[in-house]
């Protein structure tokens, strides 16, 4: 059984993916799903690392984003 990493940690682990991403790439979208199927997003990783692309997902992305923003930690 994996081991139950703490919400901060997962939160900076997501940022830490963002950032790499952020240098890495040159262009980026951000995207909503509803109602997909697991299937369907494995489909969409499989078709994006076919052209070189990467998929930085999760629940709380938007929540790991502004957690890590400067203007948005506490002093």
């Amino acid at each position: 059984m994996p081991v139950k990493v703490d919400k901060e940690a997962r939160k900076d682990r997501v940022w830490g993916n963002m950032q790499k991403c952020a240098n890495t790439f040159a262009k980026c979208i951000f995207v909503n799903v509803d109602n997909v199927t697991s299937k369907q997003i494995c489909i969409m990783r499989k078709d994006l690392r076919a052209i070189g692309a990467f998929m930085v997902m999760g629940k709380n992305v938007r929540h790991a984003i502004f957690a890590n923003h400067p203007l948005c930690r506490p002093s």
